[in-house]
């Protein structure tokens, strides 16, 4: 091979290896600009769903829509009592078969009385080991407990079932007219209105029952005094 088809070679060669570094670089930097562009999509679309979030309505005390809500916390269940001019809440335990009943007649009066826009009447239920405070300050020691509560002062108490049950039966719906007859004897409601019957005309009686009532107090007053009623379901 001649001296100068032996440089001619060496030429090709060279612009051979330049061509494919050149296209090894051109594929590189592709991959580089698409594993780019991935990543800031996906930081977009993080961004994108952060934001939208952020942008949900948040469920409080104040805007939710439910007859009968769920209280989390100490601070929810003081909010809740002082904000509504009238408010119902159970306390219960996630494990207690009676509470669950109970919890089914407190929802049954709730969704009742929001039918007819009683709206200053607020229904609420709070698991126990949710609210030391509040379940100590108002002496709940026997479960199920429902409280009424008329501008953050407790009208009135029932414990377990006892009042508005005599033959066992504590599912049963005069169970839940039973507790709705309680809430008006306190003041807490204004109205029978379940099975259609509105007592206009015992509302005046009502009140003044009701103001005859005692162990009028509010959850801020630091009274301890503890339910002496059947202790079948006591609860550490």
């Amino acid at each position: 091979m001649s001296g100068e088809q032996s440089k001619s070679k060496v030429d090709s060669d060279l612009l051979g290896a330049t061509q494919q570094d050149e296209d090894d670089a051109d594929a590189l930097l592709a991959s580089l600009e698409e594993e780019d562009d991935s990543s800031y999509r996906a930081q977009r679309l993080q961004e994108l769903r952060s934001a939208s979030e952020a942008a949900k309505p948040r469920t409080t005390l104040t805007t939710t829509n439910k007859a009968f809500i769920t209280l989390r916390s100490d601070d929810e269940a003081l909010s809740f009592t002082t904000q509504h001019e009238r408010a119902v809440v159970h306390f219960f335990h996630p494990e207690f078969a009676r509470c669950s009943t109970m919890d089914a007649h407190c929802e049954k009066i709730a969704e009742t009385h929001a039918q007819q826009h009683e709206a200053d009447v607020a229904f609420a239920r709070i698991d126990v080991k949710n609210a030391p405070f509040v379940v100590e300050k108002l002496g709940v020691r026997v479960l199920p407990c429902v409280i009424g509560f008329v501008k953050g002062v407790v009208k009135g108490k029932v414990t377990g079932f006892e009042g508005l049950c005599w033959d066992g039966k504590e599912g049963a719906f005069a169970v839940t007219r039973a507790l709705e007859d309680a809430l008006i004897d306190w003041t807490v409601l204004k109205k029978r209105l379940l099975f259609g019957h509105l007592d206009d005309d015992d509302s005046d009686h009502d009140n003044e029952r009701a103001a005859n009532q005692q162990g009028r107090r509010g959850i801020r007053d630091g009274s301890k005094a503890a339910a002496k009623d059947d202790d079948s379901d006591d609860w550490d």
